[in-house]
């Protein structure tokens, strides 16, 4: 019966495209964020100790994930369209590319495994942070959800409902329910949150090979790996960069403040970061939509109204949860009796307007993905990145929690400017000024606004400020984009492209 539902689901949504673009972003956006979603059961269960080694694990993992496959899974977003209209070639493609992540994964398991330990000892101060076991399984989970990201890209490509449903909702249930059975039964910890992630992708890696049982081949077609081997090479640099540029002030922070300090900062980012996983979900729904648009010229001109609504979506769907964020952080006592944790209601609107900034990021570097630009993008980034570290130790060890929102807020601005004219002069688009500039801009006015008027003016609480801001905000960003909702749906219930 299960199966029987998902088909007719997976029908419907081929007929009415908006009805999958709210699935796959409903997917996109739990996928990353089980971590952010589990952070009251983290809070519980994990001493302040834990929970920062937990953190760091996560960091680590992030940072193996870059290197695992050397991103293949990026080249299956932008060459996959080079195959569009063969369905043949687009089989092969995906098993050449699944294939070939796996022997990359071997070797660079294998450098990993001879060196990990001594890099650990090298980095990382507390002896808690150990590779054996944690990096090692750390490494081990990070290494198959890189192979099975392959897979992921293409059912997302293919518009595959039943397909992404299946390995993503199992990836996401799986992983919630080893690692509740491993930390509440077996008392295991951080350690039995590192295996339930691992025990999650293995088994997402069975049914993956379940579904295509000639998935692998080690015939592979030379031009097929070359060329995507040539784009995600050059993206590397810029994901380690990018790597740096929203994870690396946790680091700076450790050298001038105990970890107290680093904790309360490590929540505050999680919280911060659901923006972000939010704003990857709605990107990885529509970036098939507007790549199809983009590689063909004759109708980039027929379809600019599209074009504008999907840009809009990208940039003010992320405005929605930032009223639910600052309501959180403005009540955090609501989640941890810790009063360590408190803190973070002073930080929590500021920071919220630096990681949005990241969203403008986000949505140029859409089009110089598909212009195939990454050694800019790489360029680009790292010029941020030297400012931000210079950013860093300038404010940092005065300023501490404050100097690294204020350097991210600075990076991520020169980011959005550096990317945007690199954009336009490779794969124009026509932006409405109204849509990506004024309504972020009229939110972030009203949300300060509202801040300065509870707390300084009239001497409210924060947690009260919290709750009239999520009230009024959530209010405003509605009102905005109220009349494009009949758009959206109309521009997603045409039919998509016929099979191959």
């Amino acid at each position: 019966m299960p199966k029987k539902f998902l088909q007719s689901f997976n029908k419907k949504a081929e007929q009415q495209p908006f009805l999958g673009l709210v699935v796959y972003s409903v997917l996109n956006f739990l996928r990353p964020a089980i971590y952010i979603i589990l952070t009251p059961f983290y809070l519980y269960y994990l001493s302040e100790t834990e929970y920062g080694l937990q953190d760091i694990l996560v960091i680590i993992g992030a940072f193996f994930m870059i290197l695992s496959t050397l991103r293949l899974s990026s080249a299956m977003l932008t060459v996959y369209y080079d195959y569009l209209d063969d369905k043949d070639k687009l089989k092969l493609y995906l098993r050449n590319i699944f294939s070939f992540s796996i022997l990359i994964a071997g070797v660079i398991g294998t450098l990993f495994l001879l060196f990990g330990e001594w890099l650990f000892q090298s980095l990382f101060n507390s002896d808690l942070v150990q590779f054996y076991p944690y990096g090692l399984i750390v490494l081990a989970s990070a290494l198959l959800f890189e192979i099975n990201m392959v897979y992921f890209v293409y059912l997302r490509n293919e518009k595959d409902l039943l397909g992404y449903v299946t390995v993503v909702g199992a990836q996401i249930l799986l992983t919630i329910i080893f690692q509740f059975s491993l930390v509440i039964f077996l008392d295991l910890s951080v350690l039995g949150l590192v295996i339930g992630n691992l025990l999650g992708n293995s088994f997402v890696t069975l049914i993956i090979l379940y579904r295509e049982p000639n998935l692998i081949t080690w015939n592979f077609d030379k031009e097929m790996v070359s060329k995507s081997l040539r784009f995600s090479l050059a993206l590397v640099p810029y994901l380690l960069i990018y790597w740096v540029l929203t994870r690396g002030g946790k680091f700076v922070l450790e050298k001038y403040a105990d970890l107290s300090i680093v904790a309360v900062f490590a929540l505050l980012l999680t919280l911060a970061n659901i923006i972000i996983v939010l704003v990857e979900a709605v990107v990885n729904a529509i970036r098939p939509f507007l790549f199809e648009i983009f590689a063909d010229e004759t109708q980039q001109s027929l379809e600019q109204g599209k074009v504008s609504l999907l840009t809009k979506m990208i940039v003010n769907v992320p405005l929605l949860i930032i009223p639910l964020i600052v309501l959180v952080g403005s009540n955090i006592w609501l989640i941890t009796s810790k009063p360590t944790y408190h803190i973070i209601q002073d930080y929590i609107t500021v920071i919220a307007l630096a990681t949005f900034m990241l969203v403008y990021g986000k949505l140029f570097y859409q089009q110089l993905v598909f212009a195939k630009r990454s050694g800019i993008v790489t360029s680009l980034s790292f010029i941020v990145m030297i400012v931000l570290v210079g950013c860093f130790y300038t404010l940092v060890p005065t300023l501490q929690i404050w100097g690294v929102i204020y350097a991210t807020l600075v990076a991520n601005i020169l980011m959005a400017i550096l990317f945007y004219f690199a954009a336009q002069h490779y794969q124009p688009v026509k932006y409405s000024f109204k849509n990506i500039i004024l309504i972020p801009l009229v939110f972030f006015l009203f949300l300060f606004g509202i801040e300065l008027v509870c707390v300084e003016s009239l001497q409210l609480s924060r947690s009260t400020f919290g709750v009239v801001q999520f009230i009024i905000m959530t209010v405003i960003v509605l009102l905005l984009n109220y009349s494009s909702i009949g758009e959206y749906k109309q521009v997603f219930l045409s039919r998509p492209r016929s099979d191959k």
